[in-house]
């Protein structure tokens, strides 16, 4: 093989005490992880070859410089939900036929956000 073939891909976000990290990631993304391979290191698949990493208990945690956006089907909603889990996501701002996002950052100053593809229609 003379070309490199990439078949997924992980994300890392460090994060500070375990079970302050866990309740906020679970809630964030709405289930337990999939994989706890560590004590502090636990991964979600997020989609096929896609993976969350979340290592926890850092002291020193530098935020990311990139912002993590996670795809939701219903921006809207899912706002409206993190928002009743006492989540502050800004609000949405919309590209119209192209997306909507809203951004929110975690405990340890990570940035995060969700969005909405507005260019797919659901079910086709």
């Amino acid at each position: 093989m003379t070309e490199m073939s990439v078949r997924g891909l992980t994300i890392a976000v460090h994060a500070g005490h375990r079970d302050e990290a866990l309740a906020f990631y679970c809630a964030l993304i709405g289930r337990d992880p999939d994989l706890g391979p560590d004590p502090d290191f636990y991964e979600w698949e997020i989609s096929p070859g896609a993976w969350l990493q979340l290592a926890t208990g850092r002291t020193a945690i530098t935020p990311s410089s990139f912002r993590l956006r996670l795809q939701v089907e219903s921006i809207d909603s899912s706002v409206k939900i993190l928002r009743g889990k006492g989540f502050e996501p800004s609000a949405v701002k919309r590209l119209p036929g192209l997306v909507a996002f809203s951004n929110l950052t975690d405990p340890w100053g990570n940035p995060l956000g969700l969005y909405e593809d507005l260019g797919v229609v659901p079910g086709v």
